[in-house]
């Protein structure tokens, strides 16, 4: 986080690891989302996170594997979630996705 030239304020991004992409994009492809319908992150009242299906809105973040828009994050959530990555990990074969603060 800092400042930039001009005064202008330049907020941390929410990041995906290109495993995370890989996964999301296996997922849709499996589930056979109707084109325009992609995973949106969205923000659980328990502090955690989940997915429902949605389309692009203007200000998403759109985050795309293989030309296939595969993840939507609203540019609110990214405001509050901007310090932190997504990722995904296996444990006994299921692959279940993490939020991790991002590395310096």
């Amino acid at each position: 986080m800092g400042r930039r030239g001009g005064g202008c304020y330049t907020a941390p991004m929410f990041q995906v690891t290109d495993a995370a992409l890989e996964a999301l994009y296996k997922g849709r492809v499996d589930a056979g989302h109707a084109e325009g319908e992609v995973m949106r992150l969205i923000s659980q009242g328990d502090g955690g996170f989940g997915f429902k299906l949605d389309s692009p809105g203007f200000t998403d973040l759109v985050f795309r594997h293989n030309d296939q828009e595969v993840l939507l994050v609203s540019s609110s959530l990214n405001r509050t979630m901007g310090h932190l990555q997504m990722d995904v990990v296996s444990n006994n074969g299921k692959r279940s996705f993490v939020l991790e603060r991002k590395n310096p």
